[in-house]
Parts: C-alpha cells; structure tokens; sequence
C-alpha cells in the first residue's frame, strides 16, 4: 500500500457517510410529514359518553370530534316504565361557552329500538358541551356531556 493513497480514502468515505446522513435525515423528514397529513384519520375515532338521570340512562356518541359536521347517535335507555310503548322526543344541541356559540336543537330521529340520530355542525374547536333533550311526554330530561373539539 503506497502512503499516498491511504490518505485519499479518507475524504471520499466522509463524503460516502454525509451522504448517506443527507439521505436519512431527508427520509425522516418525508416519513414525519407523511405521517402529519396522515394523522388526522387516525384520530377521528367516535367518542361515546354516558349520563341520564333517574328516569333513563343517555349515552351519547359523537362520530367525529372535529370541526365540521359530525354524526351524532344517541342511545336513551329506560330505567323505569315510560309512557306505555311512546317513542320520546329526542333533541341534541351543541353549545361552545367561551365562545357564545350554539347549534339550534335539532330533532334526532329514531333509528332503531331506544337508538336516535341526527347531525350538528361544530364551528371551530374548543370544549363543546353536548345538551340532549328527552320528552317522553310525562318525564323531559336534559343531560349535558361535555367534550373537546379539535380542528
């Protein structure tokens, strides 16, 4: 081995290793923002709460909690008898109190036995409170179940 040719190797295995660096840092950035625009469908998951009071018990799920519109199903369980076989009214409103917003109660309608659903449209996000109405003409309960909203 001549001892001017061992020096040369050096520099072109530098370069070799920033350019392999350059290619895994570039990589990475690619993968974190792949996964950004990616991460959002994720996180859409439904959100279920349950409340009620001695009357029934309500549970609330909310399809999407994201600004825009969402689904909302809301199952309303009986705990004593109710007005012999009626199907109650079921209304939902969402209500942003930091902010003064609110959706106008909208009706839900029956989708199967004790199981309702309708749509709100949730302007922007921040902690949204949930209010749903049951009127069984004898008995009208309002339960709230509050919930964060991201953008």
């Amino acid at each position: 081995m001549n001892a001017r040719t061992a020096p040369s190797a050096a520099p072109v295995n530098r370069i070799m290793r920033f350019r392999y660096a350059g290619a895994t840092a570039l990589l990475a950035l690619v993968l974190s923002l792949a996964a950004l625009v990616i991460l959002p469908t994720w996180t859409d998951d439904a959100v279920s709460l349950t409340g009620g009071s001695e009357a029934e018990q309500v549970t609330l799920t909310v399809a999407s909690p994201r600004v825009g519109d969402t689904g909302v199903e809301i199952l309303v369980t009986p705990r004593r008898k109710s007005c012999g076989g009626c199907t109650p009214d079921v209304t939902v409103q969402a209500v942003l109190p930091a902010a003064g917003h609110a959706t106008p109660a909208t009706p839900a309608r029956a989708t199967g036995t004790h199981l309702y659903g309708t749509s709100v449209h949730l302007m922007m996000a921040g902690r949204w409170v949930f209010r749903v109405t049951v009127d069984d003409g004898a008995h009208r309960t309002t339960s709230e179940f509050p919930l964060a909203v991201s953008g």
